[in-house]
């Protein structure tokens, strides 16, 4: 069985950590500091989902300008109460992309910024067989 754990680099691991475990319940299994105190890479998960972060400051200046730019990382958890998640996140501050609703293939999801610009949908398949796509 393969996984997958995208690393995402960010502007402040440590800001990205307070993030993911206090606005979208995310543990913390790995936190590795450099010699000054300051996060430098960093593991998270939710529900078997599993993020790592990086510091971008290898990054050029212009690369760390886009971070975000185009990345939505798709969550489903089909063992979450999808409408009390999306108020507990929103409650607790989240930048809303995408409202929560239900799509056509058969998910509920909404869309969250997190700081650093990368968009998380979070999804829930709700109905047992999506629409077929084909005319």
């Amino acid at each position: 069985m393969a996984t997958l754990q995208p690393i995402l680099q960010v502007a402040d691991v440590d800001a990205s950590i307070a993030f993911y475990r206090d606005v979208l319940g995310f543990s913390v299994d790995l936190a590795v500091p450099d010699e000054s105190g300051k996060t430098v890479h960093a593991e998270l998960s939710r529900n078997g989902a599993a993020l790592m972060f990086a510091p971008a400051s290898s990054l050029s200046e212009a690369a760390r300008s886009l971070l975000g730019a185009g990345v939505t990382l798709y969550i489903t958890d089909n063992d979450v109460d999808i409408d009390a998640f999306y108020e507990q996140v929103r409650a607790a501050g989240a930048r809303i992309a995408e409202p929560i609703q239900d799509q056509f293939w058969g998910d509920r999801t909404f869309t969250v910024q997190d700081p650093d610009g990368y968009h998380l949908t979070f999804a829930k398949n709700v109905h047992l067989s999506a629409p077929s796509m084909m005319p």
